[in-house]
């Protein structure tokens, strides 16, 4: 099938300007031709579409979610089937694709089953690099321990995530990697979320980080760390990670680093200030929980005002940023492009750049240069937007906004004139 998008503003997903009045062909599942309207033949057969007074896109990517279910409330989760939680996490999948997002890196949650029913359109989703386990240490960040004494797995369809030292981690890299996995996530701090440790903490050693960067390399893959203190992006820069997810705590030496080693860092932002206005309406925390919870923000929450200015100046100087939103627990689900406002106001960038980090860089990070961008010869993922979110970000947000999806070729959202 061949289709034309005509008329609309085209923003390519790579460091170039916008291009008024563009014409977008696609022919199968791929880009033919992209550009201003007076240097691109549309094709006698093709079916066009009117874009004019909207803004034509890449698909965009989100380089870190966590698109299956599970109940917030922990009670109600010990009482929930694998199964339920697996049909209930289609319906977050598809939510992410109906916000515009045509791929994902799944940070955790996923198997190679999930991966496969997307790909074989069973359910419609983004398509997936999954890492299946997010690695901890015994009491980490990714060890589901609870003060009763129970560990609860948050998917019970997945392999404990739990290794330590050296072999324990071999071992289980090589698990995650035989399952599938396309990449490897570890952790190394703690979490704002856990509750055996704290976010500022060191999790694993450089040397038992770095026997994770060398098994996956051995396969051709790469690591992705959970690191949000100091000291844990340290020893993850130090193994030579690929990517640092979170990295809110970055010094300048982290910085110099990560542009010496050109490491991917995927910021997240809009979590920590969103899950802040979560708990204020969450009629489920009673008043002594919301008071440790909203201590523990208002530390988090100033701390990241202190570090805005390291932040923008770390863009300035070249660190590597593709977009993320942390999508989990459904608090962001169907929402991920909220988190491009945050990095227009945090990290002091355009728009446009905004845009490259979730289309053309996220590709990048993604090691998938057939992604991310509408040019000649990638995969035809498309998405048209009305109005100009180079003036207002905040239009990506409205799904009501988002007039057209399309991935490989194929059209999952249509409400342009044909």
């Amino acid at each position: 099938m061949t289709t034309a998008i005509t008329g609309g503003q085209l923003v390519t997903g790579l460091d170039s300007d916008p291009i008024p009045n563009s014409t977008v062909v696609i022919v199968g599942d791929r880009i033919a031709a992209a550009g201003p309207a007076a240097d691109v033949t549309i094709p006698a057969d093709a079916n066009t579409i009117d874009a004019a007074g909207h803004t034509v896109l890449p698909g965009l990517i989100d380089c870190h979610v966590h698109s299956t279910y599970r109940a917030r409330d922990v009670k109600q989760h010990l009482l929930n089937t694998p199964s339920y939680n697996i049909l209930r996490s289609t319906q977050i999948i598809e939510e992410t694709l109906a916000c515009g997002i045509t791929s994902a890196r799944e940070m955790s949650g996923a198997d190679a089953g999930f991966r496969a029913a997307i790909d074989e359109q069973l359910i419609p989703g983004p398509r997936l690099q999954i890492s299946i386990l997010m690695i901890s240490q015994t009491g980490g960040h990714g060890d589901y321990w609870v003060p009763a004494g129970m560990h609860i797995p948050k998917r019970a369809w997945l392999h404990s995530p739990v290794a330590d030292g050296p072999e324990e981690i071999r071992k289980l890299v090589r698990h995650v990697l035989m399952a599938g996995a396309d990449f490897v996530k570890v952790c190394a701090s703690g979490g704002i979320t856990s509750v055996t440790d704290s976010w500022d903490e060191p999790q694993y050693t450089v040397e038992e980080i770095r026997v994770a960067v060398e098994e996956a390399a051995n396969k051709g893959k790469t690591v992705a760390v959970h690191a949000e203190g100091t000291s844990g992006i340290k020893r993850a820069l130090e193994a030579k990670v690929h990517s640092i997810e979170h990295g809110w705590f970055i010094d300048e030496e982290c910085v110099d680093r990560m542009i010496d080693q050109d490491t991917w860092w995927v910021p997240t932002i809009a979590l920590v200030p969103l899950s802040v206005q979560h708990r204020k309406t969450n009629t489920q925390w009673s008043t002594q929980q919301l008071g440790d919870e909203e201590k523990k923000d208002n530390e988090i929450l100033s701390l990241f005002e202190k570090q805005r200015s390291l932040w923008r100046d770390a863009v300035r100087r070249g660190v590597k940023v593709a977009m993320g939103s942390d999508q989990s627990h459904r608090l962001m689900t169907g929402n991920n492009l909220v988190e491009l406002e945050y990095m227009v106001d945090w990290l002091g960038i355009s728009p446009m750049e905004a845009i490259v980090c979730a289309t053309g860089r996220a590709a990048e990070c993604m090691q998938r240069p057939d992604l991310g961008a509408l040019e000649p010869g990638r995969l035809a993922d498309v998405v048209v937007v009305e109005g100009d979110p180079l003036s207002d970000i905040k239009l990506l947000q409205c799904r009501d906004n988002v007039k057209l999806i399309m991935k490989d070729g194929t059209i999952y959202k249509q409400a342009l004139v044909e």
